[in-house]
């Protein structure tokens, strides 16, 4: 009997502890240059500022963005400024501190990546999985030494599936802002189980100069 009580008192304390959440990851803005062993040509378009969400000391993302990313236009407002990103421009760069999940769940490896602008394709194979259809692509840095070397969706989807398992890009959600107001880079929440950091990166289309505002989800799955 006594056997049996300690047996079912250890089972509710592993379902205790596996229902526990996650300590919550703090940002840290740092000046710091991006990694060096980013090629060059990447590397001297980044910004000498990382954005740092950490677990105490425990880095869990480490991201870099762009000293100005060129547009296909001037965005109407900032809800539309992901409109005006390319396929497959370059955003920045992150180091992963450990290995984590993207948003399809995929595991994704401790390392350094470039992160790529993607957009979902309208094929009928992704409806219903995601609330917007813009994603940061990341590709292990060891296959992007060129800012417009990757142009197209399918060079981009092949050179950050190369490592995986699932043959599938590795992927972090973005989702549009309503306005430009407020701390930039800050925390936010827009949706359930969706937390991410909103940024603006500097944006320019020929010599008109603005802005892209958005959120990079953290941590969130897509829809099955």
């Amino acid at each position: 009997m006594i056997r049996s009580l300690k047996f079912w008192l250890l089972v509710c304390l592993a379902a205790m502890a596996s229902s526990v959440p996650a300590a919550d990851l703090t940002l840290k803005v740092e000046d710091k240059s991006p990694p060096t062993e980013l090629a060059s040509d990447i590397r001297s378009l980044l910004q000498g500022k990382s954005i740092r969400l950490a677990e105490g000391e425990k880095t869990g993302y480490e991201f870099w963005l762009r000293s100005e990313l060129p547009l296909s236009a001037a965005p109407e407002n900032p809800s539309k400024s992901l409109d005006a990103v390319k396929q497959a421009a370059l955003i920045g760069a992150v180091r992963l501190g450990s290995d984590l999940r993207d948003y399809r769940g995929d595991e994704m490896a401790a390392g350094l990546y470039t992160i790529r602008f993607g957009l979902q394709p309208s094929d009928g194979n992704h409806l219903g999985t995601a609330e917007f259809s813009y994603f940061a692509v990341l590709i292990p840095s060891k296959y992007d030494a060129k800012p417009e070397g990757i142009a197209d969706y399918k060079a981009m989807v092949k050179a950050s599936s190369k490592d995986t398992s699932t043959g599938h890009p590795l992927i972090l959600s973005l989702r549009p802002v309503a306005d430009a107001k407020g701390t930039f880079p800050s925390l936010t929440e827009p949706a359930p189980s969706h937390k991410c950091v909103r940024v603006r990166v500097p944006g320019k289309t020929g010599d008109a100069k603005s802005e892209v505002v958005f959120d990079l989800v953290f941590e969130g799955k897509a829809k099955e």
